[in-house]
């Protein structure tokens, strides 16, 4: 019978809902990563991929995956940065940061991708002196900007947290937040407009090379 377990296929439901008790709950309502409202979700640290593929389609104990992984956590965590980690397990929260905010940085590949990320700084710069409106947040290269500070400024040591970040990021954040929050499933296609993807195909063993790996 060996080999029998190694191709069970992955449902992120079910497996959710067999590891569940193995999770604490962390908390707070600003995402750990990048300080937005959470919204009332959670990231699973490790991620449940990452116990499905531990257990291999056997049984395991608690005691077993705590001794390997140590506390497995439920963290605050908005829709954007989720999406970002899909089912990376990084080993610290600065990892974890770095994985997100790949999908944001400047893409040297493209030299239009610059310009993209020059228009998001002036229009906030334009929204912070009263001449836009909250529909500059319908532009991606915005919504870029905002997270490349904030997850950044977190990685380099220049913040500890949210309590840290300049105004104008804490106000940009905030109505980030409202924006998103206003019609459905807008969060989950912003980070596909700012990511530059047409879609979300979670492709957990592949997370070594964001962009690449949906070429």
């Amino acid at each position: 019978m060996i080999g029998t377990h190694l191709n069970l296929k992955y449902n992120r439901r079910e497996a959710e809902k067999r590891f569940a008790r193995v999770y604490a709950t962390a908390p707070g309502d600003r995402c750990i990563y990048c300080g937005m409202p959470n919204d009332g979700k959670f990231d699973h640290q490790p991620p449940v991929y990452i116990l499905h593929r531990f257990a291999n389609g056997g049984l395991v104990t608690k005691k077993q995956i705590q001794e390997h992984f140590g506390q497995c956590k439920l963290v605050p965590c908005c829709t954007i940065c989720n999406m970002g980690l899909g089912a990376y397990h990084g080993l610290s929260d600065t990892e974890r940061r770095a994985e997100i905010v790949n999908w944001f940085l400047e893409d040297e590949r493209f030299p239009e991708d610059k310009l993209v990320l020059a228009l998001g700084c002036r229009l906030i710069e334009e929204r912070l002196q009263g001449k836009r409106d909250n529909e500059i947040y319908e532009f991606p290269g915005v919504g870029r900007i905002i997270y490349t500070n904030a997850l950044m400024g977190l990685i380099d040591g220049d913040f500890r947290g949210p309590e840290d970040f300049p105004d104008w990021l804490k106000l940009a954040q905030s109505e980030l937040a409202d924006w998103l929050r206003a019609a459905p499933k807008r969060k989950a296609r912003y980070f596909l407009d700012m990511a530059k993807l047409e879609s979300y195909e979670l492709l957990p063993h592949a997370r070594s090379d964001p962009r690449g790996q949906f070429e």
